[in-house]
Parts: structure tokens; C-alpha cells; sequence
């Protein structure tokens, strides 16, 4: 697979990967594109402060300051290097599957179906994501335990959020108490935390 193309919200700090350029451009609006240390640095909204915020955003050792934006860079690419990469397929988190569909902008990728057609079971191109597979938990959240303020998911499914959704499904079924490395490992997105936690759909303690 190619380099992943991340993008970079300058305002929230959260980060996504995408499989391709035209992916990450359809689905990461007003956010900074980039693939390599270099293309970061070279986008003028970039600043040795925005650096260290989202590299302490991504890393469970938060620095105060980095010798120089380069390394801080660099830095920073390492620790986002595991990050789940969109494929714009279907998926299969911890036997859920989600599908997420190509904006109309957007050529359809093997597998896809146009917006508003749904695909014959068989015609589903399907990338599995077990649920034994280690993901190593970073951030903030790391060693606390997350409990959902509301008796349903508030995520609506089958939109671009899917994966949202899914996220929520993990804290609901799980019920109370849920350690935020086994939200991560069985496949929620820490990006998916905050946004319950803002909307005050969830807590963590």
C-alpha cells in the first residue's frame, strides 16, 4: 500500500488517515493533507505550537517544546505511523460491519456502490478488522474507563459518522466501566471519545 495521506484538523488536533489522496480530500474538509514530515512543514498554517499540541494529543509522554519544527515533524509522524487507515470499504469491527460510501465528488473504489444503491450481500468488498488484533492505546484517556450517559446510540447509522456509530455500539455493549484500551483494541476511535464526550454522551474517569 502507498503512504497514507493523513489529515490534520489545526483546530480539534485530530488526525485521520486515508488510503488515498482524493479520499482524504473528500472526507477531511478544512483540515491540512499531508504524507510526509516534509508536506507538513511546507503548509503555512503549521507552527512549532500546533506541533507539540498534536503530537501531545497522539502520545501518552506530552513534551513542552521540541528543539526545532523538523524533529518536531518527524516526532510526530512516528507516533501517528499506527493510525487506522481509511480504505473507503466496508468494515467489519468486532463482527459489526459498517459500510462507508464515496461522496459523489469521489470515483467509486473497488467494491463501492454509488450513493443510494445498496450493495447485493455478495458484492461487498469487505476489509475484516479482528477484534484480537492489538492496537496500542495513546493519549489522554489512557488507564481510565468510559461510561455512555445515554441508554441509546445517538450516532445516526449508515453516514459518513459510520464509524461513529460503531464506536458508540462498543460502549453500549460493553456497559459500564469500559477501560479505554479495550474500546481501542476491540476497534473505537479515540476521535469518536471526544466527540461523545463534547456532545455529553459518554464520561471518562
Amino acid at each position: 500500500m502507498n503512504n497514507p495521506t493523513f489529515a490534520l484538523n489545526i483546530k480539534s488536533l485530530v488526525v485521520k488517515a486515508y488510503a488515498t489522496p482524493k479520499l482524504a480530500q473528500s472526507q477531511g474538509n478544512g483540515a491540512i493533507l499531508f504524507t510526509s514530515a516534509e508536506e507538513l512543514l511546507a503548509d503555512r498554517n503549521i507552527t512549532g505550537k500546533i506541533l507539540v499540541d498534536a503530537f501531545n494529543e497522539v502520545t501518552d509522554k506530552p513534551v513542552k517544546k521540541f528543539s526545532d519544527n523538523k524533529t518536531a515533524a518527524r516526532r510526530y509522524m512516528a507516533a501517528i505511523a499506527d493510525l487506522h487507515v481509511d480504505t473507503g470499504r466496508t468494515l467489519v469491527i468486532n463482527g459489526t460491519k459498517v459500510t462507508s460510501k464515496p461522496t459523489p465528488q469521489v470515483a467509486a473504489l473497488p467494491g463501492m456502490t454509488p450513493l443510494g444503491i445498496t450493495p447485493a450481500k455478495d458484492d461487498v468488498d469487505l476489509v475484516v478488522i479482528p477484534s484480537d488484533k492489538p492496537t496500542k492505546a495513546r493519549g489522554a484517556f489512557t488507564g481510565k474507563v468510559i461510561n455512555v450517559l445515554v441508554t441509546e446510540n445517538p450516532r445516526r447509522e449508515n453516514t459518513k459518522e459510520v464509524c461513529g456509530y460503531a464506536s458508540f455500539n462498543l460502549l453500549l455493549n460493553h456497559g459500564v466501566d469500559m477501560p479505554y484500551e479495550l474500546y481501542i483494541k476491540q476497534g473505537g476511535r479515540a476521535e469518536d471519545l471526544k466527540w461523545d464526550i463534547s456532545k455529553g454522551w459518554a464520561e471518562v474517569k
